[in-house]
């Protein structure tokens, strides 16, 4: 008898299918448990479908190549993304400044704790190279941390491990620092937390997802430059 993981291996869209269910399913659970923190969507839908493998003894290899359709509509919605920033243009031109100031700070900081304590343990070029940019999204820390010789796997992994983290406990210590307004949360957790950040401040309101994403944009384009110049100098 053929094994239930090969048969659900079988199915062409059985990746799609779980990624969507487990998303749906921990979207509506942290909506009934009040949006608990704890409870974020994208942290639960990973630990969901991580677990699910593991029961199914499906490999994660087969796995994302099957979930390929998702990953093949990502520049589709990233280009939607004009759309809550065209509504919000005007407001956005006018915290130019206060943004600027806020993107060099946070970028500045973002590379110096990931790189502080490494540093000073006298770690590897090819570890500083990994773990610097940290607080992009996951395709542009990739291709930095590949150029300047680091591991591109691990990279991932601590891009991924950071946006989840801040998506999860970000509002939380923004409301806890007393930041109220949306733009200043939303700026904040797409500069600090890349993607998964920015899918959170959309769930906080449209103004919060514009600000994200114009963070998490022109974070990336300024940490291209610092790290290497960063690293270079260490």
């Amino acid at each position: 008898m053929t094994p239930l993981s090969t048969l659900i291996e079988q199915q062409p869209l059985f990746a799609v299918c779980i990624t969507v269910a487990a998303y749906a399913a921990s979207e509506v659970l942290w909506r009934k448990t009040g949006r608990s923190a704890l409870l974020n969507p994208v942290l639960t839908a990973t630990a969901a479908v991580a677990a699910l493998l593991l029961m199914l003894g499906i490999s994660y290899d087969d796995y994302i190549h099957r979930a390929e359709p998702i990953n093949e509509t990502l520049p589709l919605l990233i280009v939607l993304l004009a759309v809550p920033l065209c509504r919000q243009f005007a407001l956005i031109r006018t915290a130019g400044f206060p943004m600027s100031l806020a993107l060099m700070i946070g970028s500045v900081v973002a590379i110096a704790s990931a790189l502080a304590l490494p540093v000073a343990m006298e770690a590897s070029d090819s570890l500083l190279a990994t773990i610097a940019p940290k607080s992009v999204t996951t395709a542009v820390a990739i291709e930095i941390a590949d150029r300047l010789g680091g591991v591109t796997g691990v990279t991932a992994v601590i891009v991924i491990s950071c946006g989840i983290f801040g998506a999860v406990f970000g509002p939380l210590l923004l409301e806890a620092a007393g930041v109220r307004d949306d733009a200043a949360k939303g700026f904040a957790l797409g500069v600090a937390s890349s993607a998964l950040g920015t899918a959170r401040a959309f769930q906080i309101s449209e103004t919060a997802g514009a600000f994200a994403s114009i963070g998490m944009i022109l974070n990336a384009v300024l940490t291209i430059f610092l790290v290497p110049a960063v690293i270079a100098q260490l």
